[in-house]
């Protein structure tokens, strides 16, 4: 499939809030559902562009007759990560993803176990974004810095996903080439201007959760 679009919108099988997906819903973005992701699409009249995955939660009977790519290479991974590799693969540079929250716990762990999976130096071109109900999620690779403008007084909260140096400036409790591991060090900051600069040194990836 030729892909004509730099922005992609990968849409999970978990709990999808429609308040957000409206918000990020686009005719400028590629729709791209995850295996079960599918039946969102269905209730909430969203045509994807293509269909990722194993189809372990979906009856794959429901794309019959419909003119959707459909991609199932490895059973080495889950969707999510397949999706993922896909948008990097095909140049996307701007992925938003939602429809990953409730469900099985350790789908829910097994998100943030994907994010950990990526082949960080393939991330730098990519802004990748995670929606949940009460934050956005940014992903930060080694090596990237990312600045941006927020309210004063945001809620912050980081966690690095393997051993990693971090600087971290405009928040509260700010970090200047911090060693940090994954634990629960970076919960709970708050930004003291209105622009915020995470900068990953090494190691990494980093999640910075935005609250809403």
């Amino acid at each position: 499939m030729a892909v004509t679009k730099n922005s992609a919108l990968l849409i999970a099988a978990g709990e999808v809030p429609i308040n957000v997906l409206k918000n990020i819903l686009s005719d400028e973005k590629l729709n791209i559902a995850i295996d079960g992701g599918y039946l969102h699409c269905l209730k909430y009249d969203i045509t994807p562009d293509i269909v990722i995955g194993d189809f372990d939660s979906l009856d794959s009977a429901l794309l019959a007759d419909k003119n959707i790519q459909i991609f199932d290479e490895s059973q080495q991974e889950t969707d999510l990560v397949k999706a993922i590799n896909w948008a990097i693969s095909s140049k996307i540079t701007n992925l938003d993803i939602i429809g990953v929250e409730s469900g099985r716990s350790d789908h829910i762990l097994g998100t943030f176990a994907a994010l950990a999976e990526i082949k960080q130096e393939l991330t730098n071109l990519i802004d990748i974004k995670l929606h949940l109900y009460d934050f956005v999620v940014r992903y930060v690779p080694k090596q990237k810095s990312i600045k941006l403008k927020l309210e004063e007084n945001t809620h912050l909260s980081l966690f690095c996903l393997s051993k990693s140096t971090i600087s971290f400036k405009g928040v509260k409790w700010s970090l200047e080439e911090e060693e940090m591991y994954f634990s629960t060090q970076g919960i709970h900051n708050y930004s003291i201007s209105n622009h915020i600069e995470l900068f990953v040194h090494n190691g990494g990836p980093v999640l910075l959760f935005i609250k809403r």
